[in-house]
């Protein structure tokens, strides 16, 4: 429940309005006029202020608004207005009020409207707790990573190929063999990757792989045990492997390594140079090695957390601002779909609409290589990957298209060109799903669950950029046709003066 501030100069609306959210369960003081409500604001905090647009004197709803927002940007108002405001509500919503209430107030109405407003609330209260927490993240990853560098020489995360290339090294050097490698577990393939390897190049790297089930190095990630073996063709825990021939000696040791209480991979040592067995000493070095790794990847991944988190509160700031910058509806759709092609490195970003009567999505703006994509493109909602994001309500990541039954090339791309991977998300409000926003190639690389936690904030702030601007071309919309009412009506009002005239005239030549 919250602590809200109603501001009405009327006693009805004000008790009216107050009634109906303490039977809500919220805490709500009332304030009779502006200056009543800035003086509240200066001796306590509120979570949501409902405040009449037009009341007497010099502070008016519009100059408490502005007051109020100079001094807590964050905090949600909803104006209250008469039929005849429209106006004036469309100016507060420019101001940056959160939403507006007409009277007669509907209590139905009003309690959604609260609830979403506090709802926001919490949302940019718990950014800004994020905020103070990151802060204190990063001044201790800070001490940390100093720790560890003076040991690992991890600065950056661009780096960590060249920690594992300098370990591995290391690691040849103390225990005088030929081969060692580090071996990553991909969990969505299941299948372990080189990271690094002395006597490999990067390109070469990129083609080792191996089944887990089907390699020693899967006992140790699913036993977590060390393995020291002198001679893999007399040693009854293991079959000697399709890759032996690449060693040459039967003998090697590998350790696991660990996150937590998570193996990640293994540390691999083949190929004594003098050829003879390794022992139980090389084994112990090599396990030391490996925790000192493991660190490493701690740390690693602690300084990628925080990266992505300062990158996602970054992303978030920005759409606030555009959200706020521009009023124009197409501008502002389109400035948001730039700012999702830079921070994903897409090629594409559309955004498609639902259309409840057809059943079909309809492309309302899209961006394609800096250029607006024009003509008309539907989809059906369930087909293909967009139309089942708009069914299932959640994220969808391709990345290899061909191999995706569910995906249907000329739907989701009509004209000349190639997908190579997509991303498609949700816009929802209330539950509902009014559209989907969808990016096609990523310039470099595969989408990551990381890019789809990234395209739901942006989904997110995306649907509720939609609604203001249905609000603001209905509202607009409203205002021209009363402008056009009045300018009928004073033409009217004209014409009856004239005739007026017109009769009086004839009465005196009579």
């Amino acid at each position: 429940m919250g602590k809200i501030l109603v501001v009405d100069d009327e006693l009805f609306y004000r008790e009216l309005t107050a009634d109906i959210l303490r039977k809500e369960g919220h805490q709500v003081t009332a304030a009779k006029d502006g200056r009543e409500a800035l003086d509240l604001f200066k001796r306590d905090e509120f979570d949501l202020c409902l405040l009449d647009v037009v009341m007497p004197g010099s502070f008016d709803g519009l100059t408490v608004l502005g007051k109020v927002k100079h001094t807590d940007p964050d905090l949600p108002v909803i104006m209250l207005s008469a039929h005849e405001d429209q106006r004036l509500v469309l100016r507060a919503l420019r101001q940056g009020a959160f939403d507006y209430q007409r009277k007669p107030i509907s209590a139905q109405e009003l309690k959604i409207a609260v609830d979403r407003a506090l709802a926001t609330r919490k949302l940019a209260k718990d950014h800004k707790n994020k905020l103070k927490r990151l802060a204190s993240l990063e001044e201790g990853s800070k001490r940390l990573a100093g720790w560890a560098g003076q040991k690992f020489r991890i600065e950056d995360l661009e780096r960590e190929y060249e920690m594992l290339e300098t370990t591995v090294n290391l690691v040849s050097g103390v225990l005088e063999c030929e081969r060692v490698s580090v071996m990553l577990l991909d969990p969505a393939e299941k299948r372990l990757r080189v990271a690094v390897a002395t006597g490999l190049s990067k390109s070469q790297i990129r083609q080792e792989s191996k089944e887990a089930g089907k390699s020693i190095s899967n006992y140790v990630l699913e036993t977590g045990e060390a393995v020291l073996v002198t001679d893999v063709a007399s040693d009854e825990r293991f079959k000697e492997s399709e890759y032996a021939s690449q060693y040459r000696t039967g003998s090697f040791v590998i350790a696991p390594l660990k996150v937590g209480d998570r193996i990640i991979g293994t540390i691999n040592a083949n190929d004594k140079k003098d050829s003879q067995p390794f022992i139980e000493d090389d084994l112990v070095l090599l396990k030391t090695f490996s925790h000192q790794i493991s660190l490493g990847f701690v740390h690693a991944m602690a300084l990628a957390d925080l990266d992505r988190e300062r990158n996602r509160l970054k992303l978030l700031s920005e759409l606030q601002r555009i959200l706020f910058q521009y009023l124009e509806p197409e501008e502002m759709l389109r400035q948001i779909l730039i700012k999702c092609q830079q921070i994903l490195e897409v090629v594409s970003a559309a955004v498609f609409l639902k259309d409840e009567l057809s059943g079909e999505l309809w492309l309302r703006i899209g961006l394609n290589a800096g250029k607006e994509i024009s003509g008309i493109h539907r989809i059906p909602v369930g087909k293909s990957i967009t139309g089942l994001v708009a069914e299932s309500n959640k994220i969808l990541i391709v990345n290899n298209p061909a191999k995706e039954p569910r995906f249907v090339d000329e739907l989701e791309w009509p004209e000349k060109g190639v997908i190579r991977n997509l991303m498609a998300a949700p816009l929802m409000l209330s539950d509902q799903t009014i559209g989907v926003i969808r990016l096609l190639n990523r310039r470099e690389g595969n989408f990551s669950a990381e890019d789809g936690r990234l395209l739901k904030d942006i989904a997110d702030s995306l649907a509720v950029a939609l609604r203001n601007l249905q609000f603001y071309e209905k509202l607009k919309k409203s205002v021209d046709e009363v402008i056009i009412t009045n300018q009928m009506l004073q033409r009217a009002n004209d014409e009856l003066n004239l005739k007026a005239k017109e009769l009086e005239a004839l009465k005196k030549r009579h």
